[in-house]
């Protein structure tokens, strides 16, 4: 695949007792559906290069807008962003604790001794030290 990846938004509904998804803005309308988001992601996946009418080997990225009565959109952004946010945050807080973690061991800082300066346990200094 080459080239700048497609993106394809669609508008998830919950209906009584399935899912919809409609193309926001793409070339050919229509909608698929499923009884689970599961089952509607794999129904999106099949349908996402007919939708956009784009050739089978291009990248599509798709972007979902929920719909659930009762629920705000709101809560389901805020909720996504500050997930994203705290993987971001722990993805470096590991690589910065392996870097502690080397350095401490590089100056003759015992494990017991790692472990208290940064809260960790003993066995997570030996998992961070591997």
């Amino acid at each position: 695949m080459t080239g700048t990846p497609l993106q394809l938004t669609m508008r998830a509904i919950r209906k009584a007792d399935y899912w919809i998804a409609l193309p926001v803005d793409a070339p050919i309308a229509g909608g698929v559906s499923g009884d689970t988001l599961p089952e509607l992601y794999e129904e999106v996946e099949a349908a996402k290069h007919f939708i956009l009418d784009a050739p089978s080997e291009a990248e599509v990225i798709v972007t979902y807008l929920y719909e659930v009565a009762g629920v705000s959109p709101t809560v389901l952004d805020t909720y996504r962003e500050l997930r994203t946010q705290r993987d971001q945050v722990a993805a470096r807080l590991g690589e910065t604790a392996r870097e502690a973690v080397a350095a401490l061991r590089a100056a003759g800082v015992s494990v017991r001794d790692s472990a208290a300066l940064l809260e960790l346990s003993k066995s997570r200094i030996d998992q961070l030290s591997a």
